[in-house]
């Protein structure tokens, strides 16, 4: 069984509302969580990008730096659309900004789906070891047993 997550999102009050803290927090938006995850299969927004420039192309360092630069924010740009997390209420984070997230509206509403765009492997629905998509009780679960068994508590 592997490691429990490094975190889970904390919430705090602000004003009498909710909000996320921490690590993270800044990608569940509360006025989009009522907006449609339209998704029920993987997918991938930087599948079609073009790869990165090789150093090798250009004449100088100059050069290939600025054909970085603009590749990346060109990435960044399709990659990190708001758009495509509406509907996902973050709540927890695996490390090296891979997250997981509870999609609360759309086709795919109840389940658990895997943010892995920080290593350009998309969003993908998580499924239980039967492969049934994981809703968030069986997640939490299992969540709460591998915590305990990294810390040693044997129920």
């Amino acid at each position: 069984m592997q490691d429990p997550p490094t975190d889970s999102s904390p919430s705090g009050s602000v004003d009498g509302r909710w909000q996320w803290e921490g690590d993270g927090a800044d990608l569940t938006e509360r006025d989009t969580l009522k907006l449609a995850f339209p998704h029920v299969e993987a997918f991938n927004p930087a599948d079609g990008l073009p790869d990165p420039p090789d150093e090798e192309d250009y004449d100088s360092e100059e050069e290939f730096n600025a054909a970085e630069d603009a590749y990346w924010e060109h990435h960044h740009s399709v990659v990190y659309k708001p758009e495509h997390s509406v509907g996902l209420l973050y709540l927890c984070h695996l490390g090296c900004a891979l997250r997981e997230a509870l999609v609360v509206s759309g086709p795919a509403r109840g389940q658990m789906w895997a943010d892995d765009t920080a290593d350009d492997g998309g969003f993908r629905p998580l499924h239980d070891d039967d492969g049934t998509p994981l809703g968030f009780a069986r997640w939490y679960r299992r969540w709460l047993e591998a915590a305990e068994v990294s810390h040693g508590i044997h129920a």
